[in-house]
Order: C-alpha cells, then sequence, then structure tokens
C-alpha cells in the first residue's frame, strides 16, 4: 500500500512545507460536486509532437517519435548500477507552453514509451509562475520496461532530493508550494540509448494532470447517482495477499503490491495478458504469476516501491494498451467511464471507522471500480481480500466516494486499448 494523502504534502511544504455490455446513463440530475479545475493535456500523435519542439528526433511510419541520426550524447551513471558512467545518445520533444486559466497546484505526467533493452527515456516538468519566471526542469522519472541490466538496461527511478522553493517533488506528484503555483507548463521527454546503438526508444504518447487543490472542508457530499440500473464489468479478481512473502527484494508481496495487482486487473479484464513466455520462472506459487511480474516491472528503485502511479500506467502500454493517471471529482464522472465498459484503478486511504464494509485500515491503497449497484454503490475489486474469490466487494458510495476524494483528491488510472476510445469529451480523461 502506499500513503499519498494531500494533507501530508501540505504539511511538509508548510514544514519546509463475466463482461457487460457498454451501456448509456441516463441524463440525471447534475452530480453534486464542485467544479474542481482539473485538466489532462494529452499528446499523442505526430499531429500533436509538430505543435511542440523537438531536437534530434525523428518520426516514423507508426506515429512515434525516434532518437534521429544526429550525434548528440550525454552520460549517465545509473546510482543502482555497478557506478560507472555511461555515454548515450539522445533526443528531446519539449511541449508548447500550456496555459491553463487557474493556478496549479499539482501535476502529474504519464507517458507511453516503448523501450527496447538498453533504452529509456526521462520525463520532466516545469511550470511558469504569475511573475512570468520558470520553474527549474523538475525530472518526473527516469523510464525502462526492462531489467535486463547485464545487457545495459537502467533500474527505473524517481528522483529523490528536488524540491525547492518552488515546490516539491514526491516520487511523480509535483506539488506547488503556496503563493509559487504555475500558470502555465512545459513537458518534456529526453528519449536515450547506448552511444552506437542501432534501436531507439520510441515516445508514443505523453500526458499531464494539472489541477487546483481542493480542500477537505470544501467536499461537497456524495454525488447522485446518474445510472438507473446495476452494471458489472466483470473485472477478473486478482488478490495481492496470496503473494505475500513473494521476492523480498522487491517488498515482498502482500500489501505492498496493490497497485500492479490492480493495474493486472485491468490488463486482463480487456485480454492483453502477459505472454506465457515471460512468466517463464516467476515463482508464485498460490498461482497468478503475472502480478509478481507486474510488481518486478513496475518496481520504482528509488521509491522501493511498486506503487509509482505513472510507472504503473507506463507498464499498461507495455502490452498495447493506453494509460494515464488523472483525477476524477466523483464517483459520477466514475459512472460514466464504468457505465461505458471503463473498469478504473483509483487511490484513496482511509481509517476503519471511515470505511467499516472493507474490515481494515489504511495509508494508501489502491482498488479497482468495476461497476455499479442499482442503488449506485461501487462495486470494487479489492485486492487486500485473502483470496482471488473475495476480492470483488460492494462498498457503501457515501463512505467510499469520501475517502476517495478526500485523501487524494480523486486520483485514477484510466487504462484501456489504444484502438477503443473514451466516451464523451471531459477536461479530465
Amino acid at each position: 500500500m502506499r500513503s499519498r494523502s494531500r494533507l501530508a504534502y501540505v504539511a511538509a511544504l508548510a514544514a519546509a512545507t463475466v463482461l457487460v455490455a457498454p451501456t448509456t446513463p441516463v441524463q440525471a440530475t447534475e452530480p453534486e460536486t464542485q467544479p474542481t479545475d482539473i485538466t489532462l493535456t494529452r499528446w499523442n500523435s505526430l499531429e500533436d509532437f509538430a505543435k511542440g519542439r523537438s531536437s534530434n528526433l525523428r518520426p516514423d511510419r507508426h506515429g512515434t517519435l525516434l532518437i534521429g541520426h544526429g550525434s548528440e550524447t550525454t552520460t549517465y551513471t545509473d546510482p543502482f548500477g555497478d557506478g560507472s558512467a555511461k555515454t548515450y545518445e539522445y533526443g528531446s520533444w519539449t511541449s508548447p507552453v500550456v496555459t491553463t486559466g487557474y493556478p496549479i497546484d499539482e501535476s502529474v505526467t504519464s507517458w507511453d514509451v516503448d523501450t527496447p533493452t538498453g533504452t529509456w527515456a526521462e520525463i520532466r516538468f516545469r511550470g511558469r509562475k504569475a511573475d512570468g519566471t520558470w520553474t527549474k526542469w523538475f525530472v518526473m522519472g527516469r523510464w525502462t520496461a526492462g531489467d535486463d541490466f547485464a545487457a545495459g538496461d537502467i533500474h527505473r527511478t524517481s528522483v529523490d532530493g528536488q524540491s525547492d522553493t518552488d515546490a516539491g517533488l514526491y516520487t511523480d506528484t509535483y506539488v506547488a508550494r503556496t503563493g509559487k503555483e504555475p500558470e502555465a507548463f512545459q513537458t518534456r521527454v529526453t528519449l536515450l540509448r547506448p552511444e552506437g546503438a542501432t534501436v531507439s526508444p520510441s515516445l508514443r504518447s505523453v500526458a499531464t494532470l494539472t489541477n487546483e487543490y481542493l480542500p477537505d472542508s470544501a467536499y461537497p457530499g456524495t454525488s447522485t447517482p446518474t445510472l438507473d440500473h446495476a452494471i458489472d464489468l466483470g473485472v477478473p479478481p486478482f488478490s495481492q495477499n496470496i503473494h505475500r512473502g513473494e521476492y523480498p527484494e522487491f517488498g515482498g508481496g502482500g500489501q505492498v503490491w496493490c497497485s500492479p495487482t490492480s493495474t493486472t486487473m485491468v490488463q486482463y479484464h480487456w485480454g492483453h495478458e502477459v505472454p506465457a513466455s515471460e512468466l517463464e520462472g516467476i515463482e508464485a506459487p498460490n498461482g497468478d504469476p503475472q502480478v509478481a511480474y507486474a510488481a518486478i516491472n513496475t518496481w520504482d528503485y528509488a521509491y522501493e516501491g511498486a506503487g509509482n502511479w505513472p510507472f504503473n500506467t507506463a507498464y499498461a502500454g507495455r502490452w498495447g494498451l493506453d494509460g494515464v493517471v488523472t483525477r476524477l471529482r466523483s464517483l459520477a464522472e466514475a459512472e460514466t467511464l464504468v457505465a461505458a465498459g471503463f473498469p478504473l484503478v483509483v487511490s484513496a486511504n482511509w481509517e476503519r471507522s471511515e470505511m467499516p464494509e472493507a474490515g481494515y485500515d489504511t495509508d494508501g491503497h489502491l482498488l479497482v471500480i468495476g461497476g455499479f449497484t442499482a442503488e449506485g454503490d461501487p462495486i470494487l475489486y479489492d485486492p487486500n481480500h485473502p483470496s482471488d474469490d473475495e476480492v470483488r466487494n460492494v462498498y457503501t458510495r457515501e463512505n467510499f466516494e469520501r475517502v476517495w476524494q478526500t485523501s487524494t483528491d480523486g486520483i485514477t488510472y484510466v487504462i484501456h486499448p489504444r484502438d477503443v476510445q473514451l466516451p464523451g469529451s471531459a477536461t479530465n480523461w
């Protein structure tokens, strides 16, 4: 599990500081939610990339960007490697300046980058403040899908120690300091490959979430259900707890694998399974080796966990899925996506008294919204149960919506096949 309370961020800053066919929601009354400013800005085509600026990158016939034929090089020392610096050829794409129209309190960037062995990508974010000055470039992640270190893969990692007078960087989340909130931003993706290599990483898409902070005191209460019937997407249920004691070097399974377990549930819902050849040698005595595989391949070596949000959506991209980290304002918004056939991975934390139906408390957890009852209660595929058979649960709408919204401001992974369009249009998906 993972503690990601927004209140904890603020305090830290203050101190220093069986699938169902898609259905259409009924046109019910407008949900009682605050019009929180949340924007997901995406670039996912060559047309989109042309709006930004490229350096030593070239397009390919698949609509992605690759390292060009120039000779720009840099060195990098893997902090979890053998201590030697290695030389890499690289190319970068920088987004246009995006003006949000509101002060940016928080930001998370997601990406879909293919990384052949030895190659990797670095993702950065910077903000432009009200006085026109820019923050520094914050590294949001150094990503590779591989772990063949002998063949040249780096250890995927977030980057600690980046906080300054403008913002705090908490693993994967940019949090602005009071009075230093940006009003515009840029995102940058740098692709790297070993000097002399002929293969290149490829950038398919990148998406940056920005939002204005809504304090707990402004929580508007339970949203009105928008469906007039029950729906259950029948998500494949996987328990994280059957893996307790597995792979101690990757957290030992159990409670720390909630994010990759939830990501795997949605991945398998869409039928994008990990090939059997990839699972050979994975030790999972109680079954579901794909969960252990996901934990190993989302592991953030700096954070020492598998709960890095965009590392999980990037992992889904390895299997032909489009994945982004965003925020939803309510279960009413979630109903629009679930009713269209999209299960959602969501993040929350709670005290046992706040969610007695769950039977436990948590300082940070991820689980899947896979449906709703006719009364509007969410059907949650919760991996924090002893067996796969016990993963599907119904939790109270009032309780779950409150803890989800007040603990993480509605953090959600939206994961789906690249050729499946999301329903309607919204600023946050």
